[in-house]
């Protein structure tokens, strides 16, 4: 009984050191691979602009790779490795058609308070070696 008590106790604190840094490592590789919600890993809340994945990058690379995670998911538990081979080939595909189409301008608006965090950080890093 005191075991459940402690549990509930611990749950009602909050989120564990490690599940925060978690969360933020999350957003950061959000933004880097251009997510609309790039300000939360800055601790800058919610954007001003929020556009819900409409991109067609996005929906492209999620359909590959929902396609390849149906075929190595179903092949898996058959044994049939070629196909499980298969599907996890299209994740990777799913990954390059996604950057490729980023940088043909068919992703997300770039994120302007994130471009500006970085400039940030570089010119603080150059003042710190300066130093």
């Amino acid at each position: 009984m005191s075991e459940v008590i402690e549990e509930t106790a611990a749950a009602e604190k909050g989120h564990s050191k490690v599940a925060k840094a978690a969360s933020q490592a999350a957003g950061v590789g959000m933004a880097l691979m251009g997510s609309s919600l790039a300000g939360n890993a800055l601790g800058g809340g919610v954007p001003d602009h929020v556009d819900h994945g409409y991109a067609p990058a996005r929906w492209t690379s999620g359909a590959i790779s929902i396609i390849g995670w149906l075929i190595g998911g179903i092949a898996f538990p058959f044994g049939i490795w070629p196909l499980v081979i298969i599907g996890g080939v299209l994740q990777i595909v799913a990954l390059i058609v996604n950057l490729a189409m980023n940088a043909a301008g068919l992703g997300a608006p770039a994120n302007d308070r994130w471009a500006a965090a970085k400039a940030e950080a570089k010119a603080a890093r150059a003042a710190a070696k300066a130093a």
